[in-house]
């Protein structure tokens, strides 16, 4: 089972790098409440969610280590340089998951963070793992959004988007949230309206460089 695990890291590792040709990083993730009487004000790090899977989970600023030094807390930006909005690069966010290769030896494997839904909420967990990548960005004041290139609430019957230039979209959360048997605070994506988990923030997310 280690084998196989390391395995699929590999090659997981391979196809993010043949996909994303540029990267910027290491950096962290600051996360600040945007309520006036927020108490969320820290960084994202990254938490163990089963074999190979992570977790953005939140923490306090005030807690006793420094984020912008530990690897749980590092992140890169990878990107093609073909999407953008505006002047900002689309790409994906990505941590680099640690493991022991065949040989015995310290490696790691960048995996892309993407989105994982429950059938009967609207707030979504951001999971680093084995599946698809949620495209996103940093504009230019280096606040993290989401991305999508087509607005569906523009359609009309039988007519086809004509735009396709793509928006950036901020709808992050803080929220205690279960995924994979852990309960964790930690960042969601709230898709649209009021969130359906009562415990989420919003909250606003920016790169600090390393």
């Amino acid at each position: 089972m280690k084998f196989q695990l390391s395995a699929a890291l590999m090659g997981l590792a391979a196809t993010v790098v043949s996909a994303q040709d540029k990267q910027l990083g290491p950096f962290s993730l600051h996360i600040k409440g945007t309520n006036p009487n927020s108490e969320i004000d820290g960084y994202g790090w990254s938490c163990h969610a089963g074999a190979g899977i992570s977790g953005l989970c939140y923490t306090a600023i005030d807690q006793p280590y420094r984020a912008e030094i530990q690897n749980s807390f590092k992140y890169f930006f990878n990107y093609t340089g073909f999407n953008q909005v505006g002047d900002d690069e689309v790409g994906t966010l990505v941590w680099n998951q640690p493991y022991t290769d065949p040989d015995g030896n310290p490696a790691s494997a960048s995996q892309p963070m993407d989105l994982v839904y429950q059938p009967t909420s609207n707030v979504a967990a951001l999971l680093f793992g084995f599946s698809n990548a949620f495209l996103i960005g940093f504009d230019s004041e280096d606040g993290l959004f989401g991305y999508n290139y087509v607005d569906d609430s523009t359609f009309a019957p039988g007519k086809p988007p004509s735009d396709y230039s793509g928006k950036a979209y901020y709808r992050w959360a803080v929220c205690w949230q279960y995924f994979t048997g852990y309960f964790y605070q930690s960042v969601a994506w709230v898709q649209l309206g009021a969130p359906h988990n009562p415990t989420c923030e919003p909250v606003e997310i920016t790169k600090i460089n390393a």
